[in-house]
């Protein structure tokens, strides 16, 4: 298996939580009350009556940011928000403690908060499809992260703190980005033992100004 091969094959196990894999494999269970179930909206979670551990949205007409009931479900484990035009992610997010597995696919984030940094059981974290030109400076200090899947945004540097996450970051997805070979070979230095998926442009091709 080669390391791309190896770079897609772990994608899809430590996605978990993702529904093209969670169709296939038993949710993991979160605590003995945990059944696996999936809340779709907000109202349905607060009036279930349970302990929320996963929550999927999809339908948010109308909003910029999330309802801020959701960060009310304490024990939440994975938060899905894919799709729905999200332009800010609220700096309540750090109220989640024990999340584990973030999916905010298919926005219009332009940044992502500090108080992000706080989640320091987060596993996953899928900003894919978004305009994410940075990540927090603090990103160092969720030491719990195995995957950072980040595509088809225009992501070119990772903040120096990254360094930290070293020894536990399996892989940095940054497909659909066009780094130069100087820009891979930068992040590659932070995270010598990480899987950095890229697409690789000719320097005569990129049409990036550069500073």
């Amino acid at each position: 298996m080669n390391k791309i091969e190896f770079a897609a094959l772990l994608i899809v196990v430590l996605l978990s939580g993702v529904e093209a894999f969670s169709q296939r494999v038993k949710p993991v269970r979160y605590a003995s009350d945990d059944d696996g179930h999936v809340y779709t909206s907000v109202d349905e979670a607060v009036n279930s009556g349970e302990t929320v551990y996963r929550l999927k949205l999809t339908k948010l007409q109308n909003r910029d940011s999330l309802p801020e009931e959701v960060f009310d479900f304490a024990e939440l484990r994975e938060l899905t928000v894919k799709g729905v035009r999200l332009c800010i992610l609220n700096r309540n997010i750090s109220k989640l403690k024990h999340l584990k597995i973030l999916n905010l696919d298919r926005n219009k984030l332009v940044r992502l908060p500090e108080t992000l940094c706080e989640l320091s059981e987060l596993e996953s974290l899928v900003i894919s499809r978004n305009m994410i030109e940075s990540l927090p400076d603090s990103i160092g200090n969720m030491k719990s992260l195995k995957v950072i899947d980040a595509w088809d945004n225009p992501l070119y540097v990772l903040p120096q703190s990254i360094v930290k996450l070293r020894k536990n970051l399996n892989i940095v997805d940054l497909r659909q980005i066009p780094l130069t070979k100087w820009e891979y070979e930068a992040m590659e230095e932070l995270l010598p033992n990480t899987v950095i998926m890229f697409t690789n442009i000719c320097e005569c091709e990129n049409r990036r100004e550069h500073n």
